[in-house]
């Protein structure tokens, strides 16, 4: 065994053999892909086949939580690249090049890097692959400290405050947290004993942490990172055999296209979602799917693909019916106790909005905005900042500026990338305004943004 590779001191830092990566690479890639024996002969020199090396790379990156970049892992077999700015290197090793794509930014250093070389049509084939396959349930592990009721309650909860703290403000502070919080838990899975039962409650437990990591990175800005964990979280939501669940996340995956232009994607992905759940009677999460699919039609310019998603939400909304709507979620989506009809209808003036109608999103919006009374200040901020755009599109500057000033009060609760794009690009419109009202939009929002006024 070469004691000096990369590799070797990466895997005597985690304490793993390389049986170990091996367990690790076949629950992230599927049982069979390699053989328990494979990395040994990594170690001598070998390199792993096709995609291999960025999996193991990802893999030991996101539990060392600093870069490693596979062309250290396997030298003159990858060209490096030049190195970014200031970019860490694994301790204890010469000073490397490395491929930007894994770089994790220095107000980061716990985040995994993000997924490199992997275009649309990876998602699509991982979402398709869970619609067409059933998983089988993990198995009971015999070895180690023994998982109870008392550890999974902590877990459950901790990912209930997540969740609210998410909703309340979000931020950096609720991503380290939560990033802790799942490490700990995958930790139970590798190194604790339990039954199948407790084995399939964890993953799920694994499934909504990795929910949470992946869509508040992704609110942050960093699109890359959440795409990864959101990835991740959908593996350890087949493992716990949780189709709803499973659905939602590839949801976010498509939400999260949609925000950077990605319709086409967008589209295939909630669609697959759709069909994976179509079995399943009327829910949030089901309502959730069909206005995201509302959205994804949006940003294709789709309006009948988008009236067709929002009459399938709004049917879905009156089967569940008054009495679900006011009470929380219980048993099988309790992560989707957000979605409300305030949610539903502000997402559908969004998606007004976004085909070009901006008469019946304004109303659609402003009910939205009615029906939140005072809670999630994220979804006001946003839904604040469509009505105004929505007004402006119809020449009401006064009301477009009122409707931006409840935004831009609503700023400073929260941290979101989302929320700041959106003012900025509300600010550039106010600016082509002659009016006294427009003007001080655009000075608050300077302020706001902590931006030089042009």
């Amino acid at each position: 065994m070469n004691h000096t590779s990369v590799l070797a001191m990466c895997l005597d830092r985690l304490s793993w053999s390389p049986d170990r990566l091996a367990r690790e690479i076949n629950r992230v890639c599927g049982a069979g892909t390699i053989s328990a024996k494979a990395p040994y002969n990594w170690l001598k020199g070998s390199c792993p086949r096709r995609g291999l090396p960025r999996v193991v790379s990802e893999i030991l990156a996101e539990r060392l939580g600093e870069p490693v970049p596979v062309h250290s892992l396997w030298p003159g077999k990858f060209p490096p690249m030049a190195p970014e700015s200031g970019q860490d290197r694994l301790p204890g090793t010469p000073p490397a090049p490395c491929h930007p794509g894994y770089a994790v930014p220095a107000s980061r250093p716990h985040l995994a890097p993000p997924i490199t070389a992997t275009g649309d049509q990876d998602l699509i084939t991982t979402a398709v692959d869970w619609l067409l396959n059933t998983d089988s349930r993990p198995a009971a592990q015999l070895r180690g400290e023994e998982v109870d009721a008392t550890a999974l309650g902590m877990i459950s909860e901790r990912i209930s405050q997540f969740r609210r703290l998410d909703d309340d403000r979000g931020g950096r502070l609720l991503l380290d947290w939560a990033v802790h919080d799942l490490r700990w838990a995958r930790t139970l899975i590798d190194t604790c004993s339990y039954d199948q039962e407790t084995g399939v409650r964890l993953h799920g437990l694994v499934a909504e942490l990795g929910q949470i990591v992946g869509w508040v990175a992704a609110d942050l800005g960093d699109e890359p990172h959440g795409r990864l964990y959101l990835l991740d979280a959908l593996r350890s939501a087949r493992s716990a055999g949780d189709r709803a669940l499973a659905a939602h996340i590839i949801s976010c995956l498509s939400y999260q296209a949609a925000w950077h232009g990605r319709g086409e994607e967008a589209l295939r992905l909630i669609q697959i979602a759709r069909k994976g759940t179509a079995d399943q009677p009327p829910s949030r999460g089901q309502a959730l799917l069909a206005s995201r699919q509302a959205r994804a039609h949006a940003s294709l310019g789709d309006p009948v693909g988008c009236r067709r998603a929002l009459e399938e939400t709004a049917d879905i909304s009156e089967a569940i019916g008054d009495t679900q709507w006011t009470a929380e979620p219980q048993g099988r989506e309790p992560w989707a106790y957000w979605v409300t009809p305030a949610v539903l209808v502000g997402d559908a003036g969004r998606a007004w909005l976004e085909v070009g109608r901006p008469g019946r999103a304004a109303l659609d919006l402003a009910r939205g905005l009615e029906l939140f009374d005072g809670s999630q200040p994220r979804n006001r901020l946003l839904h604040q900042s469509s009505l105004a755009e929505a007004r402006l599109s119809l020449g009401e500057v006064d009301g477009a500026a009122q409707a931006a000033g409840a935004a831009l009060d609503l700023a400073g609760q929260v941290a979101s990338a989302r929320g700041r794009a959106r003012l900025a690009g509300l600010r550039r419109q106010f600016q082509h305004q002659d009016a006294a009202e427009a003007r001080q939009i655009v000075q608050r929002t300077d302020h706001v943004l902590g931006r030089t006024r042009n």
